[in-house]
């Protein structure tokens, strides 16, 4: 497929490394298990929570202190200690479990807290150890219902601990902002400089010489910088929204301002997360001879651009190239972006039912809402060829065969436009054949549950009818003959049942 063929060595490159067996499952609906107990584990931390140890902890503290200070029939103390057993039981499935599902069962096990849990287990059972002889005398069945009571303040002040040190967690997480990253290239597009200093960028401004200036990750202060000293207002910068929109040109003052957007795939790195596209705007700015580029992160596309630029230099003028240069390597991470998707969806085709996850198809129309998403990126960026192949973008230098050029690329884009509607295509059969097949075996398993029905209706009406008792009726049956009966006519509405292709797998 040209779509595949065209993709860049890079690309297919790393294809390879992320996916060594062509067989793999598709990582769009897998997520990679590195823990195998990873899944039982969460489920029992989702059901044996902190907080639902720590309220049979509270239940416990009425049923160990009232029998201490009121008295009660055999009965009721009777009650009592079925309840105190039953929390008890909950205690010790608590933590061996957790014990056994841990990452790292020794650090679990030599964690503070986890000891304490260990300890009031163990003296939980001490009072029901027979060969102890402590049952039944009155001051150290006493010492022992006493000693039940830190189970309560233990569990509580893990609930408390664990709290804590998720805040500290949270608050310790700081995200570095990356450095702006400012480069320059001159008109001949050969001597790149780095490490540039907004006053730098001031000053290259205020020459009138071609120049493609680039600024990576920049930050609110630097479009703020950046507008006073191209003399604009902050806002049309859209510095905000400018991983949202979609790509558009628009025009203020003298200069256009054109919004692109690439992206990134992101694969689910845990079960309750979802592949997504990660997107990442740039803003392009035409200002007469000079080319401003600025992206507020993500994905750098400058060297890219620069080497397309570089191969146009000598045929089209310094702003044609570089602009051309930038198109062209945002067409190769669409193309990129959907060659690596229809690899994935081939593979979701490829794979058989009974290993597709539970959650199946919650992926796909996940899949589906960022793939159609991604689509229509694709078609406004290629109304964005359409204007600049209008002439609307006061770009110098661009005549009929750099037109030609970007009427390629446009071209190019519908093409792409083709492959991005075979993929949502390919997507929604699959998630269509996924929804019949489970219609079909919904059917196939209520079909069999009428024809169990229908089977079992015979000898329930038979011995309505006749009553299982057969002395004194005016019928000459004996019991034989009547399970004869019922078993041919069973057998014979089985056979219609299975002609009617009812029992066929």
């Amino acid at each position: 497929m040209r779509g595949q063929a065209s993709m860049p060595e890079g690309d297919s490159r790393q294809r390879k490394t992320d996916n060594p067996d062509s067989d793999a499952l598709p990582r769009s609906i897998f997520v990679p298990q590195g823990d195998p107990r990873k899944n039982l584990r969460d489920t029992v931390y989702s059901i044996l929570t902190d907080k639902f140890m720590a309220l049979l902890s509270i239940i416990l503290l009425p049923i160990i202190l009232l029998p201490l200070f009121f008295s009660f029939t055999a009965s009721e103390l009777s009650f009592f200690d079925i309840c105190d057993v039953t929390i008890i039981i909950f205690f010790v499935v608590e933590y061996f479990s957790k014990l056994y599902l841990a990452e790292n069962r020794w650090e679990y096990f030599k964690s503070p807290w986890h000891l304490l849990d260990l300890a009031v287990v163990v003296l939980s059972f001490v009072s029901y150890v027979p060969f102890l002889g402590l049952q039944g005398k009155g001051s150290t069945t006493l010492l022992l219902r006493l000693l039940r009571l830190p189970r309560a303040l233990a569990v509580g002040g893990r609930t408390a601990g664990s709290r804590m040190k998720a805040t500290a967690t949270v608050q310790e997480t700081v995200v570095k902002a990356p450095e702006t990253i400012i480069r320059q290239v001159g008109g001949d597009l050969t001597a790149e400089h780095d490490g540039l200093s907004w006053d730098d960028v001031e000053k290259h401004l205020g020459t009138k010489d071609n120049e493609w200036i680039d600024i990576h990750n920049i930050t609110e202060e630097g479009i703020l910088r950046l507008s006073e000293m191209l003399r604009v207002p902050p806002r049309h910068f859209k510095v905000r929204q400018v991983d949202e929109i979609y790509p558009r040109i628009e025009y203020v003052q003298e200069m256009s301002f054109i919004f692109l957007q690439s992206g990134e795939i992101k694969y689910p790195e845990e079960p309750e997360h979802y592949l997504t596209i990660a997107r990442r705007g740039e803003i392009i700015i035409c200002r007469g001879p000079k080319i401003i580029s600025a992206s507020p992160h993500g994905i750098d596309m400058f060297r890219k651009a620069l080497v397309e630029a570089q191969s146009h230099s000598t045929e089209h003028g310094f702003t044609v190239s570089v602009l051309y240069g930038i198109l062209d390597s945002t067409l190769k991470e669409y193309r990129s972006l959907f060659s690596e998707i229809e690899f994935e969806v081939t593979k979701i085709g490829s794979t058989p039912r009974s290993k597709l996850p539970k959650d199946f198809l919650q992926r796909m129309y996940e899949l589906n809402k960022e793939v159609v998403r991604l689509v229509s990126n694709l078609v406004h960026f290629k109304e964005v060829l359409g204007v600049t192949l209008s002439g609307r973008i006061p770009v110098e230098g661009l005549d009929d065969s750099a037109l030609e050029e970007f009427r390629v690329l446009q071209e190019e884009t519908s093409y792409m436009n083709e492959i991005a509607d075979d993929i949502v295509d390919g997507v929604h059969t699959i998630i269509d054949l996924y929804i019949n097949q489970s219609s079909f075996e919904t059917n196939r398993i209520l079909k069999i549950l009428a024809v169990i029905t229908s089977l079992a209706v015979i000898p329930a009406a038979t011995t309505g009818l006749l009553g299982t008792n057969l002395l004194g009726q005016p019928y000459q049956l004996e019991l034989w003959q009547l399970v004869m009966v019922t078993l041919i006519v069973m057998t014979f509405v089985g056979y219609c049942f299975y002609k009617l292709g009812w029992l066929k797998a």
